[in-house]
């Protein structure tokens, strides 16, 4: 005997059913429950979104993850996105049987200063790499460490051309040394006291010295 549903009176003769509803009937509970606004924090200056992976370009894939977590009873899908909106493929497993919806929700954006901004607004920096040597070999290192740094998420601070060389002011001193060891290239280093952290600890600030 074919169902009926006690909300438009479909037959399960027309339409597919979830539950005792039919699957209109259910898609729309569905989309009544579900929020129509999701918030995502994104940096006022390099413009990223904060996920539960961290501070990253704002995508497909990284608003799929936003999207998913806030909707984490459900299994979702990123259809398209643009002018602060979102549509959504919805699959819900809480019934008899899998079925799925569109969402379309809004998006409104928290502005935040992520952690990276902010260090590179304050002149953050923790390695000093004082190049010296030939002026080609110093602008190829230059832009090669640029890029180094920005795939790795990292900045340098500042760039300033000295007498004989660049001073080259960089985000993250262990970012530096690896670079320098993947490369082979050879530099003294020295380190200065730059003060205590949280704990107590002595912070230091490395110096490469590097003659190229």
């Amino acid at each position: 005997m074919p169902k009926r549903c006690p909300i438009c009176n479909r037959s399960s003769d027309e339409i597919r059913f979830v539950g005792e509803l039919c699957e209109k009937c259910a898609g729309d509970k569905l989309r009544e429950r579900l929020p129509v606004q999701v918030e995502i924090e994104r940096c006022r200056v390099c413009g990223k979104i904060r996920t539960k992976e961290g501070i990253r370009e704002e995508d497909k894939d990284s608003l799929q993850s936003v999207m998913q977590q806030r909707f984490n009873r459900y299994k979702i899908r990123l259809i398209s996105f643009g002018e602060g909106r979102a549509l959504l493929d919805v699959v819900d497993h809480g019934w008899d049987q899998s079925f799925a919806t569109e969402k379309d929700v809004q998006i409104k954006y928290n502005k935040i200063t992520c952690e990276s901004c902010y260090r590179r607004l304050g002149g953050y920096y923790e390695a000093l790499l004082q190049l010296r040597g030939e002026q080609e070999r110093m602008e190829r290192f230059i832009e090669r460490f640029k890029r180094y740094t920005e795939d790795r998420g990292e900045f340098i601070a500042d760039l300033k051309e000295v007498e004989g060389g660049y001073d080259i002011y960089m985000s993250s001193k262990a970012l530096a040394a690896a670079y320098l060891k993947e490369r082979e290239i050879k530099a003294k280093t020295s380190y200065t006291l730059s003060g205590l952290d949280r704990s107590g600890k002595k912070v230091y600030k490395n110096t490469y010295a590097i003659r190229l």
